[in-house]
């Protein structure tokens, strides 16, 4: 049960003029407090140009009241309480063009030279699926149950999220007490380095993170700055700075460059490479989606180019299309998927209202029962074209791609619990087929249940291709088979540790989740030998 509390707190009685005199303080913001806050009381030197402040405030009283110009402020989003929003009224303007100011040229899609871009830089995406021969967790129910096994790989505050490295010998976990942490899961589960800014004054939060260049010897990372001296009354915490982007030398310990851009927190960091150009791209809780030019060492940054689009307030996850070359990504952004050109740093199309509070994350997938639902729902039974369509459908050559989202809902009922039951989509992307054409984004399957609750922001969800993974704050795993979308599992070894990330292992029979990390796997492998099961420290192949 809940309770609240009826007690109202009085309103302060008016001062008057002798008692402000007697009562002459420093007075601070009133969403600011320093720490270094003083408790003198200001003498007569309180003044200015030898008057009376309390003089001038008297004469002040006999000046007609003016009607005082209203401020609109950023209110800071909660994780966990999702309130209901009203929405504004959206009055139409006119582009305002300033003088001198270069204009954008309009971005369209072009199919043909997409095609070529595909062509000259193909993706190399999805290379590790439940389907290849390699030793990925591929089934989930009661016939192959998971459980965890025994390791400790933890912090001193609930991890935020994860990254492996490309070879899959790394996990790097991310916290808010100021620090990364870098495990070895290629032999036994052991700490092996423990990242962190020394020249940094104020607080470091990390909320991401990932494992660049091919040596691997770099981690780029994202998260939140705090001043260590200023306490913010509205956030209930630290004055929040300017946050950075920290690229870190694995090996030295030592930071070696430090992006300025974001204003918020950074929610989500990923390198790419666009036409052989190194780049990162970041978003953040201020709403700007970001990309950055590197050098070829990825710690040099040559430019950096905001995605502005003027409408969005939160950005979250992006996820690149499938053959374009890297050129389009689509971002979860406020309770919208937006599609952006990342090379014209422009918003093509954007794709209204998929959660009623926010669509926190999106991803594009290797669908790897999708010509056998197709086939289902087109009632085909002839093999043959069951067989043309598994053939069209291996690689989607341009035509669509596979995307699964999910989000959060308005918190209608209580604090945290929405009429509206929580769950993950799966879309189907289909790409223009002429120049300037739209993009269209349909709904397959929503993947929900009575006890899946996972009403807060910034929750991440994975696939291997035929089964989603999806975490609660509430320490539970969801487990849906993407093709029936029936639940399969539920993985309840965190308790009440709210668990955020999930990860497939690219090429081991592994599942790490957050909070503090679980690593599952199959049942009959885990045994009290289990470095030998897991071919632990040896070629898995």
């Amino acid at each position: 049960m809940e309770y609240h509390s009826d007690f109202v707190e009085p309103s302060s009685p008016p001062i008057t003029k002798e008692t402000r005199k007697l009562r002459k303080k420093k007075v601070f913001l009133d969403d600011e407090l320093s720490n270094e806050e003083s408790d003198e009381v200001v003498t007569d030197e309180d003044s200015v140009d030898q008057v009376d402040t309390d003089d001038l405030l008297e004469e002040a009283e006999s000046v007609p009241p003016f009607r005082p110009t209203l401020v609109k402020r950023k209110v800071k989003a909660k994780r966990r309480a999702v309130q209901p929003k009203k929405k504004a009224a959206v009055t139409p303007q006119k582009a305002k063009v300033d003088k001198g100011k270069k204009v954008k040229k309009k971005v369209e899609y072009i199919p043909e030279q997409v095609k070529q871009l595909a062509a000259e830089f193909p993706d190399n995406y999805w290379k590790f699926h439940a389907d290849t021969s390699y030793d990925m967790i591929d089934t989930i129910n009661e016939d192959c149950p998971l459980q965890s096994i025994p390791c400790n790989m933890s912090d001193q505050a609930p991890i935020t999220s994860m990254s492996i490295s490309p070879d899959g010998t790394l996990l790097a976990t991310f916290s808010n007490v100021g620090a990364i942490k870098i495990w070895d899961i290629e032999d036994d589960f052991r700490m092996v380095r423990k990242l962190r800014d020394m020249e940094e004054m104020h607080i470091d939060e990390f909320y991401c993170g990932k494992f660049v260049s091919e040596s691997q010897a770099l981690l780029v990372t994202g998260g939140k700055l705090k001043d260590r001296h200023r306490f913010s009354v509205q956030d209930e915490d630290n004055h929040i700075l300017p946050c950075p982007i920290k690229v870190f030398d694995i090996q030295e310990n030592k930071v070696l460059s430090r992006l300025d851009g974001h204003m918020e927190e950074i929610l989500c960091i990923k390198a790419l490479m666009f036409k052989n150009e190194n780049y990162y791209i970041s978003t953040s809780q201020d709403g700007y989606i970001i990309k950055w030019h590197m050098d070829s060492n990825w710690s040099t940054l040559l430019d950096s180019t905001r995605m502005e689009d003027g409408i969005t307030c939160m950005a979250f996850t992006v996820s690149f299309l499938p053959n374009t070359g890297n050129k389009y990504f689509m971002g979860a952004c406020d309770e919208h998927l937006r599609l952006y050109d990342f090379e014209e740093a422009q918003l093509l199309q954007t794709f209204e209202d998929m959660y009623s509070s926010y669509c926190d994350c999106g991803k594009f997938v290797k669908w790897l029962d999708a010509a056998a639902f197709e086939s289902a729902r087109k009632n085909e039974d002839d093999a043959e074209e069951m067989i043309d369509v598994v053939s069209c459908d291996e690689n989607e050559d341009m035509g669509y791609a596979w995307f699964i989202s999910r989000g959060a809902e308005m918190c209608d009922v209580s604090e945290g619990v929405s009429s509206l039951p929580n769950s993950a989509t799966l879309h189907k992307l289909i790409y223009p087929t002429e120049t300037g054409g739209k993009f269209v984004l349909e709904q397959i399957k929503k993947y929900k249940h009575e006890d899946y609750h996972a009403n807060s922001w910034l929750v991440k969800v994975t696939s291997n291709g035929r089964y989603l993974l999806a975490p609660t704050i509430y320490g539970q795993i969801f487990v849906f088979n993407m093709f029936h979308g029936q639940l399969t599992a539920i993985l309840k070894d965190h308790e009440d540790v709210e668990v955020r990330d999930v990860i497939f292992h690219p090429y081991r029979p592994l599942i790490f989740s957050n909070g503090c990390v679980k690593v599952y796997s199959y049942k009959n492998l885990v045994t009290d030998d289990i470095e030998a099961d897991l071919l632990v420290g040896k070629d898995s192949t």
